[in-house]
């Protein structure tokens, strides 16, 4: 019985809850209670998350990928290019398929038909892949 009255007495002392300020603090700002329709609610963080520097650091890996390997791709297409020699049967970016007749520094000159001996002479940036190499030694 008396821990209930304790209780009342307690309950009777505590002033009413308002959602309403009682009076403006010093320095003109109000407050209202948590949860409040009012209530202050946190500013947005400035400056970088996790999510942000993980999406930086995703977009630079690709760009650094991107950069090296264009430029394995030009590596291996110089090797190819310097590596063509007499009698290679090579596949232009056109589609043309021919043996090398004469190299020189910008061009090079393709036996494309054995029969009438006819000759083109394609730059030799278009040249895609040497399909067939030939081997200089004995068997």
């Amino acid at each position: 019985m008396q821990n209930m009255i304790l209780v009342t007495a307690q309950t009777e002392q505590a002033p009413p809850f308002t959602a309403q300020p009682t009076a403006a603090p010093a320095g003109g700002a109000t407050t209202t209670a948590p949860g409040a329709p009012g209530a202050n609610t946190p500013a947005p963080r400035g400056g970088f998350d996790f999510i942000t520097l993980a999406l930086f650091g995703v977009v630079l890996a690709l760009i650094v990928s991107s950069f090296l390997g264009a430029r394995r791709e030009k590596k291996k297409f110089e090797d190819m290019m310097s590596s063509i020699k007499k009698n290679d049967q090579v596949r232009t970016s056109s589609g043309i398929i021919g043996s090398v007749v004469e190299i020189k520094p910008d061009v090079v000159v393709l036996k494309v038909d054995e029969n009438s001996n006819t000759k083109i002479t394609i730059v030799r940036s278009k040249i895609e892949a040497v399909i067939k190499e030939t081997t200089t030694g004995t068997a």
